[in-house]
Order: C-alpha cells, then structure tokens, then sequence
C-alpha cells in the first residue's frame, strides 16, 4: 500500500530506517532503535521470520516483544501469527508479513477489524532488518498507529482474545 503522504510518523520511520541500511538492502538489528520509534506509535512488536516446515516457500512469523508506549511487556512465549484470532485475522496477517519478507522493504497496511459488534481499523507500518550487518536474513519491526477510534476495544474482546475465532 502506498505511504499515505499526510502520514508524516510513518514518513519518519521510513526515513530512519534507510538512514540506518547504509549500503546494505536491511538494515541491522542493532541499529534498528524501536525503543526511539515507541513513542511515535500505538504499538510496536519484533518479530522473527523463521521458514516454514511444512511449506518450503512459506514462513513462520513468531513475536518476540510486543509492547505500548505505556507497557512494554518484553519477551514473551514464543507465540506465531498462526496462533492469533479470529482465523482470518491471522491469515491475512501472515499475508502483509510475507509481502514485506519478498519486497525486503517497508510496507504499509490498512488492517480493518470487527468483533462482530464493533468496527475499527488503522494503518501498521512493517519495516524489515537483519539480524547482523549484511545479513539477508529478514526479521521485521510491525509498528502500528493504533489511532483508529475503538482500536483497543475491538482488539480486547472475546473474538481477538481467544474467546471465540
């Protein structure tokens, strides 16, 4: 999806991200600062990209910290996208994540949710680095502007929490 031009937090983030490639196509983890992109965001998560086993051409994408401005959870369980509901949020989930593996850059996704009740959308901004300088292995930083009206709610309800997919 293109950048929104008035998105001026994503615009940044872009901008920081390929300040830090140098002349590498990702750039490396360490210099991938969510902690200074945190404050410009809803949410932030790290995930791992690992392959698939069970599909060659496919990936596993496992979250390895999720955290707010306000709560900064850390490490968690290893937990997939797979394991995420309802179903089809997952799916369409693993979709922009595989997208932005293949482009190997930044990508911008409009994710729209309802829990039945409810509707609620916003824009996640997914930036690709390595793990090391050079490294053409992808892991991904999913920054999203939860600033959509009734984001929070949607996303704690039973449908979202696990109570029902």
């Amino acid at each position: 999806m293109p950048l929104p031009p008035e998105d001026g937090t994503f615009v940044e983030m872009i901008a920081r991200w390929q300040a830090q490639r140098g002349e590498f196509l990702l750039p490396p983890r360490g210099k991938v600062t969510f902690e200074a992109m945190l404050p410009m965001v809803g949410r932030v998560n790290l995930i791992d990209v690992e392959p698939n086993s069970a599909d060659p051409t496919g990936y596993d994408f496992v979250f390895r910290l999720v955290c707010t401005a306000r709560d900064l959870r850390g490490r968690m369980p290893p937990r997939t996208v797979a394991e995420v509901k309802p179903e089809i949020h997952a799916r369409t989930m693993a979709a922009d994540f595989a997208a932005c593996v293949r482009e190997g850059a930044p990508t911008v996704t409009e994710v729209h949710l309802s829990d039945g009740a409810s509707d609620a959308s916003f824009r996640r901004l997914l930036l690709p680095y390595a793990a090391e300088a050079g490294d053409t292995r992808v892991a991904m930083l999913a920054a999203c502007l939860l600033d959509g009206p009734g984001v929070r709610e949607v996303l704690q309800s039973p449908r979202f929490s696990g109570g029902q997919s």
